[in-house]
């Protein structure tokens, strides 16, 4: 087996033992284990914290959003099934709250488009996206592309980038279909490609 293989195979050998994890916990959930609860807290709040972030650029609405969140999951466990990814099924309950949250008081604060203050650490919880804000430079050039983008290019964009989701739990967190996500996505890309690095083909 080559060394790429090899590496693929154990990341999708971690994903699958995650996903095992997960279902574990959201069993000992439905069994009202605080325990559960306080380590589906631990591994969720930060990446949580940080898509809300990305929405308002406030801390106070960000948390807020954090603790609706897990009071939901709380409240909602019981509908959960375990043919679905309990990361997916999270990310929409935030991803749903956070919407919820514009729809109520967007008269009074414009949503805003661009994000270039959150911080690095806090966009991204994996060394893929890390490496994306590493340049300040580049950085800069792609926050102000990605403010051109639509809200819904928008979205997918910080959810694949920022939260290292794959494309099919963009999906789940948005509940719209993977087609439509695919194609939010490749626009997005296409247009801050163009922008970004247009001499260089992006």
């Amino acid at each position: 087996m080559s060394p790429a293989a090899a590496m693929e195979r154990q990341a999708l050998e971690a994903r699958e033992n995650e996903q095992e994890l997960l279902l574990a916990l959201a069993t000992r959930l439905r069994q009202g284990d605080s325990d559960a609860f306080a380590e589906l807290v631990r591994r969720f709040q930060k990446r949580i914290f940080s898509l809300a972030y990305g929405f308002f650029r406030e801390r106070e609405e960000a948390l807020d959003i954090v603790q609706e969140t897990f009071m939901r999951v709380y409240e909602k466990i019981d509908f959960f099934r375990p043919e679905q990814s309990l990361s997916s099924w999270l990310y929409r309950l935030a991803y749903n709250l956070c919407v919820d949250h514009y729809r109520k008081h967007g008269k009074r604060r414009k949503l805003r488009d661009d994000i270039e203050s959150v911080p690095a650490r806090c966009l991204a919880h994996n060394e893929g996206s890390q490496a994306l804000w590493e340049s300040r430079s580049s950085a800069e050039a792609i926050e102000q592309a990605a403010q051109g983008l639509s809200r819904k290019q928008r979205e997918v964009f910080v959810l694949k980038y920022r939260q290292g989701l794959k494309l099919h739990q963009v999906a789940d967190a948005m509940a719209i279909s993977i087609g439509t996500v695919k194609a939010l996505h490749h626009r997005a890309i296409h247009r801050i490609r163009r922008e970004v690095a247009p001499g260089a083909g992006g």
